[in-house]
């Protein structure tokens, strides 16, 4: 099922000398089984949309459907608590999150909060926990005496261990180092191509380039734009007015074509890259 926004407004502190509008007049249609990028300015509201997918968040109005749930300003959080988990939430430095005395008792956490028995959980952390690229020596050690990158794939765990069907992922690479970003970027994409709606906030480009099919531009609290990963990098002057760069092989194709190539820019890796101007300067 799509996850769609009706007028959406959000207003943070609303009747206060604080009131802060975050969302103005949100309407989206995010595919099932995508992995949609939301990219803008900070502030732009990207986190306070998608805290509202799992209703962290409620809106002061319009509507949300995530499938059969309906999410308006009066519904009451424990209505909702099984919307939390077909949509796992991974905030950005999730490793902050994690509390308990050994890895597998964080993991298993939230599979028995949903009413998982103690024996079933522990099978789904400990493959959960494979998927992450830890292995089952780790179960029994503490979170507090992992490196920062093995906090971030346990915190992960737990959200994977809920078997959510949409994840949503708020700068889930921030902090980490080059390795550690690529692994975890190609892990979300294995999920995504398991039939997982992947919907992910970032600031690197080159990763909407490399993994995403659609893009979500939020500008002042409204969805300025929609469209397909080539449609949206295709308008370089509209991306740069917003302070985001392009990524850098869509940056060195159009810097080609602007000097005479024909290359096609939507192509998404180097290997690609390399190929097509060998076919311009062969041709």
């Amino acid at each position: 099922m799509p996850i769609t926004f009706k007028e959406i407004e959000h207003i943070y502190s609303e009747n206060t000398p604080f009131s802060y509008q975050a969302l103005k007049g949100v309407n989206l249609n995010i595919k099932d089984k995508s992995f949609t990028a939301i990219i803008g300015q900070t502030g732009s509201g990207k986190s306070t949309l998608i805290q509202h997918i799992n209703a962290l968040l409620l809106p002061t109005s319009g509507e949300i459907n995530v499938d059969e749930f309906i999410i308006t300003a009066t519904d009451k959080p424990s209505k909702l608590k099984p919307l939390r988990k077909k949509a796992g939430l991974v905030f950005q430095f999730p490793e902050y999150q994690l509390f308990e005395e050994t890895i597998e008792k964080d993991i298993i956490f939230g599979p028995m909060n949903f009413g998982v028995s103690e024996e079933e959980a522990k099978k789904i952390a400990s493959k959960v926990l494979k998927m992450v690229g830890l292995n089952e020596s780790y179960l029994s050690k503490s979170p507090f005496e992992l490196s920062g990158g093995q906090k971030r794939r346990v915190a992960i765990a737990g959200i994977l261990a809920m078997n959510p069907d949409i994840l949503i992922l708020d700068e889930p690479t921030a902090g980490l180092d080059p390795q550690g970003t690529n692994e975890m970027m190609s892990l979300f994409k294995k999920i995504n191509d398991l039939g997982k709606t992947i919907i992910l906030i970032t600031h690197d480009m080159n990763h909407v380039l490399q993994y995403c099919d659609e893009v979500v531009v939020m500008n002042h609290g409204r969805v300025e734009k929609h469209d397909s990963v080539t449609n949206i990098f295709k308008d370089s002057n509209y991306l740069n007015s917003l302070g985001i760069d392009l990524p850098i092989i869509t940056d060195f194709i159009l810097k080609l074509n602007n000097h005479g190539f024909n290359i096609d820019s939507s192509i998404n890796n180097i290997d690609q890259l390399v190929l097509a101007i060998g076919g311009e300067i062969n041709g």
